[in-house]
């Protein structure tokens, strides 16, 4: 499973306040995990954070009828997020220099910001204790 796809399936656990998906692969085709038949995109609604997708326009690996299946399952369960596109962007663009001239030092570094954004956001310890209580974890990755 993929970083991307991962921090999608992190989100659905109750705890998780934020959550940001650099170029989630495969939640539009559900073929990861046992069986290759993923549960991840009917799952979308148990997501009660905020969640941030980034894709590259150009990414091989998500095509655009795959983003726009994910942006609109997102919409119809109710979750908050957003959803940026990157113009020209490959898949996996904020690697180093050894990512075979797909890196992009510049839009790497205003999605770094967005996640600090999110992450300053909604996980500051100043805003009041969480709500939710103790609760069975669930292993849902």
């Amino acid at each position: 499973m993929a970083g991307g796809h991962l921090a999608f399936r992190c989100a659905f656990d109750r705890r998780v306040a934020a959550a940001v998906c650099y170029f989630a692969t495969d939640i539009h085709s559900h073929s990861l995990g046992e069986g290759k038949d993923d549960d991840s995109l009917k799952r979308a609604g148990d997501i009660k954070g905020e969640v941030i997708m980034i894709h590259g326009k150009s990414d091989g690996h998500v095509p655009p009828e795959g983003r726009d299946l994910v942006r609109k399952t997102l919409h119809e369960k109710n979750v908050c997020f957003s959803f940026y596109e990157i113009a020209w962007a490959q898949h996996a663009f904020i690697r180093d220099e050894l990512s075979k001239g797909r890196y992009d030092p510049h839009i790497s570094k205003i999605c770094f910001e967005m996640l600090l954004e999110l992450f300053e956001r909604t996980l500051r310890s100043d805003l009041g204790p969480r709500v939710g209580g103790d609760q069975k974890v669930e292993n849902v990755c």
